[in-house]
């Protein structure tokens, strides 16, 4: 590389000494970089080594700093580019027979592949490989199949050949409302009536002027007006984006308690008291001494808004508090003292305000029985990828013939073993079109027209190119080149739909494993405490309100928040986690885990639902009196079985 002029690089760095200019010479012309490429290098070694000290200057010595590291850089990239070692044939004492290691015949099978018409593919085990733009081997069938391909072996895995003879298929593991009449449905069945709730997203969403600036407010609802349309851009958020959405929860929560309440004013727990207030703010776990410490009832904080207390966070003491069940990031009504300005003593914490959730006689729409079926991914054993329990779940789905379908992912999970080690060259989209759509296929043909099939993405999901939550749905164009037949749609995640008058929210991320190792309890109304976990996210008004994901956890947009709010209490709420699974109805609501439908090298559990119309439950047991008054949830009956 020709040598930089001296002038650029004074342009660069603004002033440089006679022995400090060569050297920056020297590493440009031996690391082949411009002036402005030394210069982000130099800024790099002064935040890292200086924390950011502008008045650093570049000397000689510290420029050695920036070159050790340069060629440090360099030395690794030379050995990544230097060529495997090829195994070598090992020879035995007696010359007229060849042994042959492990590696050496993998060697020999390799050759075969890379000597035919199509070359063998790189495994693609840890990049994130989805459905975009062109390709039409997710659809055709390979002219060969390569001896790395799960398809060419003629005996099945040994845990596909367990779970085969497995002795517990079909066992019923929860029941909810098994008490009820059976469902009985009129034949021809006619088609299910399906809304999505996310077109409710406009509708007068803004905040007051009372709690933020106008200007504020109409871009909320702008943004609100606009989520559908707007792409999923991850990576590129502010962190002003993520402070606002934090403040305008608490806001939210904040007029819903006033008015629910008749509070006139809210308190800034933050400020001494001498008599009791009421404080609305979001809970935080700071732990000055270890900060990746489990929360406890000494490093509760309580976090308030702008408006309500300049976003400043107090201390929260709980030991007088009787009942209470808190996690870091919920937003709380807490009534209590601040006798020393230091602390904030909660005496006790008001239930949340919940969202309008009527009775059956009260809605504009009736209410009309259907059953479905609802499943999780993943759909296939651990150490193949022939996808056994999805297909005895279609087998089973034939023969029910339900009116609902819901598939949620992962349908090809990034953690799946054979894809994450590279054991097979098949791409993720091979994997879905040969061994899922096949599958979906048979599902479509065999169910009714009448019936509704719906697939909701998972951020786990390598089909599916957005990984951060939430997600929008598989696109039209997607599911066609995937081989997925028409009459099968799919939903975003999460989703919030009505189908034949019954709310029903779905959010496909585990927000309840994140949540069980956050929590800290004292005597909670809500005793059960995998369902008091799905029941945060109702209460919430949410589907994720832990502040903080864990590293391994998708990304959650704050940009896209209102998507994450829920626009009406839900009927049946879907929360699927590697929890065990669930079946519970509290405050009129189901909540509901299916679990996953594969548990590594044995299958698992899937739903069978039933809502039964309000008339057919007056003459039933303790179910006796005015349909009217009883709720969707009280109508319906969940079965968990194995699969």
């Amino acid at each position: 590389m020709p040598a930089v002029d001296p002038a650029q690089l004074q342009k660069a760095f603004g002033s440089l000494e006679s022995d400090a200019l060569s050297e920056c010479q020297s590493m440009c012309q031996a690391f082949g970089l411009g002036a402005d490429e030394l210069f982000i290098r130099w800024q790099t070694y002064v935040i890292n080594r200086h924390g950011g000290d502008a008045g650093i200057r570049p000397t000689r010595e510290r420029l050695l700093d920036v070159r050790v590291t340069l060629q440090q850089e360099s030395d690794r990239r030379a050995s990544q580019r230097q060529p495997q070692a090829v195994p070598t044939v090992k020879l035995s004492r007696n010359r007229e027979r060849t042994h042959y290691d492990k590696k050496s015949v993998e060697g020999l099978l390799q050759n075969m592949v890379s000597s035919s018409q199509e070359p063998l593919r790189t495994p693609q085990s840890t990049k994130r490989v989805g459905l975009l733009k062109g390709s039409a081997s997710a659809v055709r069938s390979r002219s060969m199949a390569s001896p790395m391909s799960p398809s060419v072996f003629a005996e099945p895995s040994p845990s596909a050949i367990r779970y085969s003879k497995r002795t517990n298929p079909g066992r019923t593991e929860d029941t909810l409302h098994s008490e009820l009449p059976p469902l009985c449905l009129p034949e021809p069945r006619a088609a299910l009536t399906v809304h999505n709730l996310a077109a409710k997203l406009a509708d007068d969403d803004a905040l007051s002027d009372d709690e933020d600036d106008e200007s504020s407010s109409a871009e909320d609802a702008d943004t609100a007006a606009h989520v559908p349309a707007r792409r999923m851009r991850y990576m590129f958020e502010k962190l002003g984006t993520r402070t606002e959405t934090i403040n305008r929860r608490i806001e939210r929560m904040a007029l819903d308690v006033k008015a629910e309440y008749a509070i006139t004013a809210l308190a800034n727990p933050t400020y001494p008291h001498q008599d009791a207030v009421t404080a609305v703010g979001r809970i935080l776990n700071i732990n000055l001494d270890d900060p990746a410490a489990p929360i406890s009832n000494d490093t509760l904080f309580l976090e308030t808004s702008r408006r309500l207390g300049n976003g400043r966070r107090i201390l929260l003491d709980v030991q007088a508090s009787p009942s209470f069940s808190l996690f870091p990031g919920q937003v709380v009504a807490v009534e209590g003292k601040n006798i020393k300005g230091s602390e904030f003593a909660a005496s006790q914490f008001r239930p949340l305000p919940r969202l309008p959730h009527s009775s059956i006689g009260d809605r504009p729409d009736a209410i009309q029985p259907f059953d479905g079926i609802i499943a999780c991914g993943p759909y296939t054993l651990s150490d193949n990828l022939e996808y056994e329990p999805l297909r005895d779940l279609i087998d089973q789905t034939l023969t029910t013939k339900p009116s609902l379908v819901l598939l949620l992912g992962p349908f090809v999970s990034e953690a799946h073993p054979m894809l994450r080690e590279g054991q097979t060259d098949l791409m993720p989209e091979d994997v879905f079109s040969t061994k899922v759509s096949p599958h979906l296929a048979r599902l479509r043909e065999g169910l009714p027209i009448s019936s509704s099939i719906y697939l909701v993405p998972s951020a786990d999901d390598l089909c599916s190119p957005y990984v951060s939550f939430p997600q929008p749905p598989f696109s039209r164009e997607l599911l066609a080149r995937a081989g997925v037949p028409d009459g099968i749609e799919s939903l975003s995640n999460p989703a919030q739909i009505a189908v034949n008058g019954v709310n029903i929210a779905i959010s496909n991320i585990d927000a309840l494993f994140h949540l069980v190792k956050e929590e800290v309890s004292r005597l909670p109304a809500l005793s059960d405490r995998l369902p008091r976990l799905a029941w945060h996210l109702v209460e919430q008004r949410h589907f994720y309100p832990l502040a903080t994901p864990p590293p391994d956890c998708a990304g959650i947009l704050a940009s896209q928040d209102a998507r994450l709010r829920m626009l009406v209490a839900p009927d049946i709420m879907v929360t699927p986690s590697q929890l065990r699974q669930f079946a519970r109805m509290h405050e009129n609501t189901v909540l509901l885990n299916p679990g996953h439908l594969s548990k590594g090298l044995s299958g698992g559990t899937f739903v069978k639902l039933a809502v039964r119309a309000p008339s057919s439950m007056e003459a039933s047991g303790p179910m006796l009196g005015d349909s009217t008054k009883l709720f969707p949830a009280e109508c319906t009956s969940v079965e968990i079985v194995r699969i």
